[in-house]
């Protein structure tokens, strides 16, 4: 479905993709400092706690292979957390997927004008207008419009007529970030 084109609007059509969204979800995570807290939390307070009842195992029980046994542990949680938390995300976003959260990876029309963005997925439509959004990033593979710390409008790079939408971009949105 499209919008009929208004005078000077400008139209993009894409597809969203399972790693579209997955990106900017962690990208979220990382912007929002309470989620960012919560994540460095438990990636080094719980290699801690093995890491201390391991050195506690050794030096005040001598129990040798059993504290060594705690300090490897320590060492693989501080190592493989990153990948935890990203298999953890992934998990979440597929059981909003099975849950009905998949027309967020439905065909996208994006209609952009002066005035504001007309979006339109799976026969629902919004407008939304420029000054409605807080920031927009642009990395190697996409562009973010961010509406919030956890929402946004997700554009990827290699739809035709992204050059012209950034530049409205850089117009309407007043911090633009750029991420590598």
């Amino acid at each position: 479905m499209t919008i009929p084109s208004k005078k000077n609007s400008k139209q993009l059509t894409y597809t969203l993709t399972f790693e579209d969204w997955l990106e900017f979800t962690i990208d979220s995570h990382q912007q929002v400092p309470s989620m960012r807290r919560m994540k460095k939390f438990s990636h080094y307070a719980i290699g801690t706690v093995y890491l201390g009842f391991g050195l506690i195992v050794v030096f005040v029980q001598r129990e040798m292979l059993f504290g060594i046994s705690f300090l490897f542990l320590s060492l693989a949680w501080f190592m493989l957390f990153p990948r935890y938390h990203r298999r953890r995300t992934i998990k979440h976003l597929q059981k909003l997927m099975k849950n009905g959260g998949d027309s967020v990876l439905s065909e996208h029309v994006l209609d952009f004008d002066e005035k504001a963005l007309h979006i339109t997925r799976e026969g629902q439509s919004s407008t939304i207008e420029w000054s409605s959004f807080e920031h927009f990033v642009i990395n190697e593979q996409r562009v973010y419009l961010k509406l919030g710390p956890l929402n946004g409008l997700i554009v990827p790079r290699s739809v035709a007529g992204i050059d012209d939408f950034i530049r409205a971009c850089q117009q309407h949105i007043a911090t633009p970030m750029t991420t590598s």
